[in-house]
């Protein structure tokens, strides 16, 4: 049984019912994030070496890294957004869906004057 579903996974994946950006966002992700880190910790040490920049090139490196780190964070959760959002479109419809059917199967069933009336 366990085959069917992951067939049926796979299978998802290759009729594009299933997204494999959001992942491919999410490593993309933390690459930059080991990227931004370690520009942050050269240009952290790189101040050393020029001592015109003193103490406030220290606090702008890690000022900066900070705030790339945060933009980088808040471009990608944009990016993966977009795919809940069609998610949770295709949940929606896919429960009214649902609904009309009870619907139309509930309009099938006879009233109780449609039987006195025969």
């Amino acid at each position: 049984m366990k085959n069917n579903s992951s067939f049926a996974k796979w299978f998802g994946y290759l009729g594009f019912d299933h997204f494999i950006a959001p992942f491919l966002i999410k490593l993309i992700y933390w690459v930059g994030v080991l990227v931004i880190v370690s520009a942050g910790i050269g240009g952290f040490f790189a101040t050393f070496e020029m001592p015109e920049r003193g103490i406030g090139g220290v606090l702008l490196t890690l000022v900066a890294t900070v705030l790339s780190l945060l933009l980088w964070r808040l471009m990608c959760e944009l990016l993966i957004l977009a795919f809940n959002i069609y998610a949770r479109l295709v949940e929606i419809r896919n429960l009214l869906s649902h609904r009309q059917e009870r619907m139309d199967a509930y309009r099938k069933v006879p009233s109780v004057r449609a039987l006195n009336n025969e």
